[in-house]
C-alpha cells in the first residue's frame, strides 16, 4: 500500500495533472508556447539593469533546473525506458513550457514586497489569490518546498555527482565537504549575489557541455537518422528497440515524462520564485522566459545527452549499467580515457550550480515560514546537506526527492487550474 501511494504521489498523479493542465492551457491559449517561441528568444535582449534583472533571474531558475538530471537522469531514462523515453520527455517539455509560463505570470502578478525586495511563488499566490479557507495551503506548500530544497535541490544533485566520481567513502565525503564550503560562501552573499554568480557560471558551463556533446554527435552524424528512428519507434513500440528488455509502453511514458518534469521543474512552481524577484518584471513579458528555460533544459540539453549516447554506438545494458557509466562510455568514443575526468568535473559543476540555485528557493521558503531568523538558520544548515548527500544511499535520497517534488507539483497544478481564468488573462496582457 505504501509503495502504491509513493508511486501515485511521485509519478502517476503529477504526470496526469501535467497533461491535463498543460493540455488545457495549450488549447485555451492557442499554443502560446509555439506562438511566442520567437518572442521568448528575443526577450533575452532585455537583460540590462542593476540588481536582479530578468537575465540573472532566468539564470537562477535555469541553474536550479540544469542539474545532474540533464546528464545522469537522461542516461537513466534510456537505460530504464529505452530511446522512446526521449519522445515523452519532449511531450512533457512542450506542455511544461506553458505551465512554467503560467507559474511565472502568476508569481509576478501576486508577489509581495518584503522590505526592498519582491517575493513570490506558489506559496505567495496561494496566500494572495486563493479563498481564505484554503490559504493554509500556502504554509503547507512552503513547508514541503523547504524539504524539497534540501533533497531535490541539494542532496540528489551532490549524490549523483559524487557517485559518478568515486565509490570511496572518504573521497565522497571530501567532495561533499568541499561543495558545502563553496555553497556556504556563495549563499552568504544573499539572493542578489547568488543571481550574479549563476549568471556568470551558467553560460560557460552550458556552452562547454554543448560543445562536448556536439563533438560526439558530429563525429557520428551518419547515425543520427537511426537515433531519431529509435526514439520515435521506441515511444510506441519499446520492444522493437530494446529487444524486449522494456516491454510496456506505460513504462516508457512514465520514465520519459517523469525525468522531463524532474529536469525542467515545470509544475513545481520554483521558477515563479526566481522571476518574482525582478524589480521591473511584468507578468506577460516575464512569462516568456518559461518557454525559453524549458526549451534549453529539455529540448536542447537533454536531447543532446540522449543523441550523444545513441549515436556513439555504445551498448545500452538495460536496467543494469549505472547511468554515469553509460555517459562516460559515450564520451570516451571521442575523448578517450579523459572522459571520466571530464564528465566528473561537469557533473560537479552542474550539481553545485543547481544546489546554489535552489538555495534561493530555500531562503524564500524559510523566511516565509519562520521570518528573518529562519533565513539565517537555513543559510547555516543548508550546506551540510551537501555532505549528507555525498555519503547517503542514492536510493533513499532519490525516493524522498521524488516524493517531495510530487507533492509540490500536485499542489501547484491544482492551484493553476483553480486560477486558470487569471492565468489566461495574464497570458493575453502585454
Amino acid at each position: 500500500m505504501l509503495d502504491f501511494v509513493l508511486t501515485l504521489v511521485s509519478g502517476s498523479l503529477p504526470f496526469c495533472l501535467t497533461v491535463l493542465t498543460g493540455g488545457y492551457f495549450t488549447f485555451k491559449t492557442r499554443c502560446f508556447q509555439l506562438r511566442y517561441f520567437g518572442d521568448s528568444m528575443k526577450a533575452l535582449k532585455g537583460v540590462k539593469g542593476g540588481g536582479i534583472n530578468s537575465f540573472s533571474a532566468m539564470c537562477n531558475s535555469l541553474s536550479a533546473a540544469l542539474g545532474t538530471g540533464n546528464i545522469v537522469g537522461v542516461a537513466a531514462a534510456l537505460s530504464t525506458g529505452g530511446a522512446g523515453a526521449v519522445f515523452w520527455m519532449w511531450i512533457s517539455a512542450f506542455l511544461g513550457m506553458i505551465i512554467k509560463s503560467a507559474e511565472i505570470a502568476l508569481g509576478v502578478f501576486y508577489r509581495s514586497k518584503n522590505n526592498e525586495n519582491f517575493i513570490g511563488g506558489p506559496h505567495v499566490y496561494i496566500k494572495n489569490a486563493m479563498p481564505h479557507k484554503v490559504q493554509f495551503l500556502s504554509l503547507f506548500f512552503a513547508f514541503w518546498g523547504l524539504l524539497a530544497t534540501f533533497f531535490c535541490g541539494n542532496m540528489t544533485q551532490i549524490n549523483s555527482a559524487v557517485s559518478g566520481i568515486s565509490k570511496s567513502f572518504n573521497m565522497r565525503f571530501l567532495i561533499g565537504t568541499l561543495s558545502a564550503v563553496i555553497v556556504f560562501f556563495i549563499i552568504c552573499g544573499g539572493i542578489s549575489k547568488i543571481a550574479d554568480f549563476l549568471s556568470r557560471l551558467l553560460p560557460c558551463m552550458a556552452t562547454i557541455y554543448i560543445l562536448l556533446c556536439l563533438g560526439i554527435i558530429l563525429k557520428n552524424y551518419t547515425a543520427l537518422p537511426q537515433a531519431f528512428e529509435s526514439i520515435l519507434v521506441g515511444a510506441f513500440s519499446p520492444k522493437a528497440v530494446t529487444g524486449g528488455a522494456v516491454g510496456s509502453i506505460l513504462t516508457v511514458i512514465s520514465v520519459g515524462a517523469s525525468k522531463g518534469i524532474f529536469s525542467n521543474e515545470a509544475g513545481v512552481g520554483t521558477a515563479a520564485i526566481a522571476h518574482s524577484s525582478v524589480n521591473t518584471a511584468k507578468p506577460f513579458s516575464q512569462s516568456l522566459y518559461g518557454i525559453f528555460e524549458v526549451f534549453v533544459d529539455t529540448i536542447l540539453l537533454c536531447t543532446l545527452t540522449a543523441l550523444t549516447i545513441l549515436t556513439s554506438g555504445v551498448i545500452i545494458d538495460y536496467n543494469k549499467a549505472p547511468a554515469s557509466t553509460l555517459t562516460i562510455s559515450a564520451l570516451s568514443t571521442l575523448y578517450g580515457n579523459a572522459s571520466g575526468y571530464i564528465l566528473s568535473a561537469i557533473l560537479l559543476l552542474f550539481a553545485v550550480s543547481s544546489v546554489i540555485g535552489w538555495a534561493t528557493y530555500g531562503i524564500n521558503f524559510s523566511e516565509f515560514l519562520f521570518g528573518t531568523n529562519g533565513k539565517k538558520v537555513f543559510i547555516i544548515i543548508y550546506p551540510f546537506f551537501c555532505i549528507a548527500g555525498s555519503v547517503l544511499s542514492a536510493s533513499l535520497v532519490w525516493k524522498l526527492a521524488e516524493l517531495f517534488n510530487g507533492i509540490l507539483v500536485i499542489i501547484n497544478l491544482l492551484i493553476l487550474i483553480f486560477l486558470s481564468k487569471k492565468v489566461l488573462w495574464l497570458l493575453k496582457e502585454k
